[in-house]
């Protein structure tokens, strides 16, 4: 498989919204989801080739390639197990508290600087960095127009909460090597394209640029971090949303030890569910293209950064995969959903900062 960095800048306010617009506020996602860029992606195969085919269908609709979140200054989820001083609170280089890390047994309530209460510390980081990224975002307000009157509607005032204009989202996409070069093809020069909700009005344009930069996101081995780890445990970390099921086909709000296999766990070492979780949940809404055009059915999707740790089963020496620990889990993949690792770096850097 190969690895494509796709760069976004926002030249407009963009709305990627959360949720049905069933009220007067708006929320904006603060990331792009995958089947969005696979969709503008798809509207440049089309509008450069005049013609769909084989290629098309391989490249947007086979599920063969994994169109990834695109979070912003190539940044990740801050994993929910991450608390931090409730007044003065964030990393050591944003000149906060510091962070603690709850996953392995800190048990503490005060901050380790000032014994103040600690809180929950979510967002987005830069794990080269080790600082916190923030989406800047505003309030837009905006009134409906009457279609007989042609004036604003008596009544019919909403707001929107936008994605600010200039800032930058990456992404990858991980194709067969076969594809890659397709795609490479696709976006070989610059091109602006338009997505989210308020295009009428001018909102959603970005820039979409082939990065080739170096992802600094890599991870060192899985077995290397498994034995740095305070406790012979199986942690999962979601870089992205996930979306789960049951062998009744119902959405599950946390992965039992069956769906980590594509991460190369065998279901054998481990228990069957996590004995620790710190996890978020939030419903994922969307349309089916041509020729439907129709509203999926909603799915429940676990958050990014959602934490969980398995036990291993009594008197078992687990077998740890080889490789990085990064892989694909759950629902969706192909639309960027359930992208894990193992044992993430982040936990075991702030083991012995957990308050005690």
């Amino acid at each position: 498989m190969a690895s494509i960095r796709l760069k976004l800048t926002t030249q407009s306010p963009l709305l990627m919204s959360a949720g049905p617009p069933s009220h007067n506020l708006i929320e904006t996602l603060d990331f792009i989801p995958g089947n969005t860029i696979r969709g503008l992606l798809a509207q440049r195969y089309i509008d450069q080739k005049k013609q769909t085919g084989d290629v098309f269908h391989r490249l947007f609709l086979s599920g063969q390639i994994r169109f990834g979140f695109a979070f912003i200054n190539d940044s990740q989820a801050i994993p929910l197990s991450a608390y931090s001083c409730k007044y003065t609170g964030g990393f050591e280089n944003d000149e906060g508290h510091g962070i603690a890390d709850m996953l392995q047994g800190g048990s503490g309530t005060s901050c380790q600087n000032c014994e103040k209460p600690l809180d929950r510390f979510e967002g987005f980081w830069n794990p080269s960095k080790e600082k916190e990224e923030k989406v800047k975002k505003r309030l837009i307000t905006r009134t409906a127009i009457d279609p007989v009157l042609g004036c604003a509607g008596s009544g019919q005032l909403y707001s929107q909460r936008v994605i600010e204009e200039g800032q930058t989202f990456f992404t990858n996409i991980e194709a067969p090597d076969d594809l890659a070069s397709e795609l490479i093809c696709l976006i070989s020069n610059p091109f602006v394209a338009c997505i989210g909700t308020g295009r009428s009005r001018g909102q959603g344009w970005i820039e979409v640029k082939h990065d080739v930069s170096e992802d600094l996101s890599k991870n060192d081995a899985a077995k290397e971090r498994f034995q740095r780890f305070q406790s012979k445990v199986l942690a999962v970390t979601l870089l992205s949303d996930a979306i789960f099921h049951d062998e009744y086909l119902r959405d599950c709000t946390a992965p039992d030890v069956s769906h980590l296999e594509p991460l190369g766990i065998d279901a054998n070492d481990w228990e069957p569910l996590p004995s620790k979780a710190f996890a978020a949940s939030r419903m994922v809404f969307g349309f089916d293209g041509i020729p439907l055009q129709l509203p999926r059915v909603p799915r429940l999707a676990v958050s990014a950064g959602s934490v969980f740790l398995f036990e291993a089963k009594g008197g078992r020496e687990p077998v740890i995969p080889d490789g990085n620990g990064m892989g694909w889990i759950g629902d969706n993949n192909g639309e960027g959903f359930g992208h894990a690792v193992l044992w993430h770096t982040f936990h075991i850097k702030r083991e012995k900062e957990a308050v005690l």
